[in-house]
């Protein structure tokens, strides 16, 4: 069997890695180019429009562990964030309490930097992903899959898996009705580097923190490794090469942010935010890493919907995109990945589909709920 996977993104290089330590044939095709090409913006390769710290739960870990070669699995934990209290805070914009839970840590590893995920999730694969292939059309048939790109070239495989992102290609071939929601809010992400915040106050590196202002939220999340990626691969993969990662604080304003996508616009945006708040919140943007900063819209799934039986499969945001509260979206694109892997590597392909499809659909419609309601943007509707 040959599994086709378009997007080299963290759902479907953990797939390719899972098939992949099964014996199963992989092809990774990605429109983007390499991330090795320095001729690119690397900031804009680090964003990928979907933040920099990423919050990895007990289905993301457990995936992981599942999919990843022993050394790279121990790789991901070493580069993973040093554990903190685990408390999920709310704030005024005065810094004060509004209210605090106590997660906990729970697993060893709580966060990861997004690039380097990424960069240890391509370890190993080399030829297997091909760069610069943009999916323009695919067509089943009762025995494989034939995949169109841009610019005439074609591939056909006996299984093709769509981890394509919010505006999938293959989701539109196979569940055309089930386009993303625009909620009409929009986050703008930014990266404070730490060395620019002497005396941070303790309670930003403790977990997550919200603060909620009348129009806008901040979003506050730090990132130190606990190893320095550099030095991690060179004792766990050696010849891997891991960007390195100067620890920082990510921030987020979620709200009615500007049409603008230049990032001293979208920066001034968020000073403008804060300007009244706290001196300590003033600080965190102002000294924000300027080109790093930018904006996205944040978007919803309808329910799951069912597709068509056959050989084709679509995983993360490409069938179930959501708000991004908690890391939900990249941990579920993880299980599914999982899942996935389990289910082509035991049973006839379009039976491990529709196996994949049934399991996958009730609990990724879940998460998108809860996401949605964990985002507040049911009360702002109401």
């Amino acid at each position: 069997m040959r599994v086709l996977i378009a997007g080299a993104g963290i759902g479907g290089l953990c797939l390719a890695q899972g098939l992949r330590a099964a014996g199963v044939r992989v092809s990774v095709f990605e429109r983007g180019c390499a991330l090795e090409n320095r001729a690119l913006d690397n900031r804009g390769l680090e964003a990928r429009g979907q933040g920099y710290r990423i919050h990895i739960d007990d289905h993301g870990g457990e995936a992981l562990r599942r999919c990843l070669p022993e050394h790279l699995y121990r790789l991901y934990l070493a580069t993973s964030a040093r554990p903190g209290a685990g408390r999920i805070s709310t704030l005024g914009t005065d810094l004060s309490v509004l209210s605090t839970f106590e997660a906990g840590t729970g697993s060893p590893h709580s966060a990861v930097n997004r690039l380097t995920l990424r960069q240890i999730l391509l370890g190993g694969l080399g030829a297997d992903v091909h760069f610069g292939h943009q999916v323009t059309a695919v067509e089943p048939d009762a025995d494989g899959v034939r995949v169109r790109f841009a610019g005439g070239r074609e591939d056909r495989g006996d299984v093709l898996v769509g981890a394509d992102g919010v505006n999938s290609v293959v989701r539109a071939a196979v569940a055309p009705d089930s386009a993303p929601i625009d909620t009409g809010l929009r986050c703008v992400y930014g990266r404070t580097p730490l060395a620019a915040l002497p005396d941070l106050p303790a309670r930003f590196f403790d977990g997550f923190t919200a603060v909620a202002g009348d129009t806008a939220t901040l979003a506050l999340a730090a990132f130190r490794a606990r190893t320095p990626p550099a030095d991690a691969a060179a004792a766990l993969a050696p010849g891997l090469a891991l960007t390195p990662v100067p620890d920082y604080l990510m921030w987020a304003v979620v709200g009615a942010a500007p049409r603008e996508r230049e990032p001293v616009a979208l920066h001034r945006f968020a000073q403008g935010v804060v300007r009244r708040w706290h001196p300590e919140l003033v600080r965190i943007v102002r000294e924000a890493d300027v080109p790093a900063t930018f904006r996205t819209p944040i978007r919803t799934s309808p329910p799951v919907p069912r597709w068509p039986a056959g050989r084709v499969a679509v995983l993360g945001d490409a069938i179930h995109v959501m708000p991004p509260s908690g890391g939900a979206g990249a941990n579920t694109a993880l299980r599914d990945a999982a899942l996935l892997t389990e289910r082509l590597t035991t049973v006839d392909p379009r039976e491990a589909i529709a196996a994949y499809a049934d399991e996958m659909r009730e609990y990724a419609t879940a998460v998108v709920h809860r996401s949605y309601l964990a985002a507040g943007l049911a009360r702002g509707r109401e």
